[in-house]
């Protein structure tokens, strides 16, 4: 299950979305979709076709400048930089989670190019 509100409990073991804002909502692996689907809804966006199932929403959201975290790994559209609340935000889940700063790192090198 997920909900449509921002997840303010620890950051560990959790997939998820992030908003421009910086704002964390959880959601299970499987759930990625379902939840960009609803997001999508409740923002108004129009969803961008661009993908076969159910893929679309979650490219909308990301076109929108949401990043996915999903089984640890960061998704955005690399067209759109991330917000410095966005990039906080994945400082926290980085260390929350013990993960290699490298990643980090290479993140935010794209973020410059």
């Amino acid at each position: 299950m997920f909900s449509l509100e921002p997840y303010t409990g620890e950051l560990k073991n959790h997939d998820g979305w992030v908003d421009p804002e910086g704002n964390f909502y959880a959601c299970n692996y499987e759930d990625h979709w379902r939840f960009a689907d609803e997001m999508c809804k409740k923002n108004k966006y129009r969803l961008l076709s661009r993908f076969l199932f159910n893929l679309d929403a979650e490219y909308t959201l990301e076109v929108n400048g949401w990043v996915k975290i999903s089984l640890g790994r960061i998704h955005y559209h690399q067209e759109k930089p991330m917000t410095k609340k966005q990039i906080d935000t994945l400082f926290d889940y980085f260390v929350a989670n013990g993960k290699d700063m490298k990643e980090f790192n290479r993140l935010m090198a794209q973020q410059s190019a």
